[in-house]
């Protein structure tokens, strides 16, 4: 693994942890991705700056609160399901409901693949390691030693990557993205949980889940609501009369 990159300028050794390189690389391609698929660009180009900073500060406030440790930006720790809680309050105070479910569809994809960027900074960090493993690409984490383990971080990636790719395809009513993403990354990260090792899980209570596998089911329940509420509205579309046609003058004769 590569925890940190070192290099010199201007004859002074400079070390830079791995990771805090990827999840800035991450901001930097989700707002660019966010701006480029958005409805209105200038309005999300503004907006999507604050909600990365939004998302990281939460993501470590959440992680702090599991954990303990200092509470600065710069000491580290960031835990994804604090971040997408995060993204959801910065909607919910963003204006109308259709503004909101604009913004959730432009935000959404982008903040998956960000989310597939960083989770290589994990593998390189040696964070977020799976269970141990005899398959042929397991991974011996320099930090924990044998045995070789599952490389959990970039099976994310990979399915965070699918999944986002999927959504940039995709289209619908405002808010029928944000839907299908909060379904597609609940379920994938439920699933992927069962393989993560119980040393880098919080655990829910005792529920028997983690705290990453409760958010999950958040997010699922989130989609399905959404789901609900754009059937429930194209229902009541639908059953709006049909207003009467009002004829041109043109079209108009005079007796």
């Amino acid at each position: 693994m590569a925890p940190a990159m070192r290099f010199m300028v201007a004859g002074s050794q400079v070390v830079v942890s791995t990771h805090a390189l990827f999840v800035l690389l991450a901001a930097i391609v989700g707002i660019v991705v966010a701006v480029g698929r958005a409805r209105e660009p200038l309005l999300v180009l503004g907006v999507a700056p604050c909600v990365a900073v939004i998302a990281l500060a939460a993501s470590h406030l959440l992680f702090r609160a599991q954990h303990g440790g200092p509470g600065g930006l710069w000491s580290g720790g960031l835990s994804s399901m604090g971040g997408i809680g995060g993204i959801a309050l910065a909607l919910v105070a963003s204006g109308s409901r259709r503004r909101r479910a604009e913004l959730a569809d432009a935000l959404a994809p982008a903040g998956i693949l960000a989310l597939a960027i960083g989770r290589i900074g994990c593998f390189l960090g040696g964070c977020c390691y799976g269970r141990p493993t005899e398959l042929p690409w397991g991974v011996v984490f320099p930090e924990v030693g044998p045995p070789a383990r599952h490389p959990l971080q970039l099976y994310s990636a990979g399915l965070d990557l699918l999944l986002a790719l999927a959504l940039l395809r995709g289209g619908g009513p405002p808010g029928a993205v944000a839907a299908r993403a909060c379904l597609g990354l609940g379920a994938v990260r439920f699933l992927l949980e069962l393989l993560r090792d119980p040393a880098t899980s919080d655990p829910l209570g005792a529920s028997g889940l983690t705290l990453a596998q409760g958010g999950a089911l958040l997010l699922v329940i989130a989609g399905l609501l959404m789901r609900l509420l754009m059937r429930a509205e194209a229902g009541r579309r639908r059953a709006l009369p049909v207003p009467w046609p009002v004829p041109s003058p043109a079209s108009r004769r005079w007796r």
